[in-house]
């Protein structure tokens, strides 16, 4: 993107703007169910070392994007506007959106601050790649027997594919690289054939939200986003 001014944070209407909700809900997912994956193959014990060990004492620096304020005026009504037809069950043309696009969201928009510095995302094909700098303190360092974990931060990298179909969130990991190393063969393949999403309907917020799509698709570097209302 250009190097211009970048624009003033927009208020938004309410923080449960979907999209926001979505990548938050989506992060954590894919955190939690790598996490599962990890402590119901090694125990808890084995677990809270392997993740010392591959976490770090202090964030990695995430690249940035800089939108021209007027391309990023445009960007907010129109996820604004998707967001409320949602709410409001209206139908309304689908949200697409590139990566550069959600990075700038991350970086401006009051509702998406949680993520900021946190998450870079790359849209390439039909993959959604992902820079991530996650604060340990924010998650696993709370749970019982992981408090070593506290003031230490998970750097690394991901490509996951993500879809909607007949109203089931899929989340696979295709690739995953932390503090310079991947997992063997072995692991990777599991964690390919593991859908990372199969829990996210136990939040009834989650379900609902969910319930107002017909698909969500990620094809040649933009996810699209489809509502199930209809005129």
């Amino acid at each position: 993107m250009s190097d211009q001014s970048t624009p003033s944070p927009q208020p938004t209407k309410r923080r449960g703007c979907f999209f926001y909700g979505c990548i938050s809900v989506l992060v954590i997912v894919v955190l939690v169910g790598i996490a599962g994956f990890f402590a119901v193959r090694y125990g808890l014990n084995k677990f809270a070392a392997f993740v010392e060990q591959y976490t770090e004492s202090s964030p990695m620096a995430l690249p940035t994007v800089q939108m021209p304020a007027a391309e990023y005026a445009e960007l907010n009504k129109r996820v604004t506007a998707f967001n409320d037809a949602l709410a409001t069950r209206k139908a309304a043309p689908p949200l697409v959106l590139t990566g550069d696009e959600i990075n700038a969201l991350m970086a401006n928009n009051p509702a998406w601050q949680e993520l900021k510095g946190k998450l870079y995302v790359m849209i390439e094909g039909d993959q959604i790649k992902g820079q991530v700098s996650m604060p340990m303190d924010d998650g696993l360092a709370q749970l019982p027997g992981l408090s070593k974990l506290k003031g230490r931060f998970l750097n690394g990298s991901a490509a996951l594919k993500i879809s909607l179909q007949d109203g089931t969130l899929f989340v696979t990991m295709q690739s995953l690289q932390v503090k310079g190393q991947s997992p063997p063969e072995n692991i990777m393949a599991q964690l390919r054939a593991r859908n990372l999403a199969q829990n996210v309907y136990n939040d009834p917020k989650n379900a609902e939200t969910i319930r107002k799509l017909e698909s969500i698709e990620v094809k040649d570097g933009k996810i699209t986003i489809k509502s199930s209302a209809k005129e």
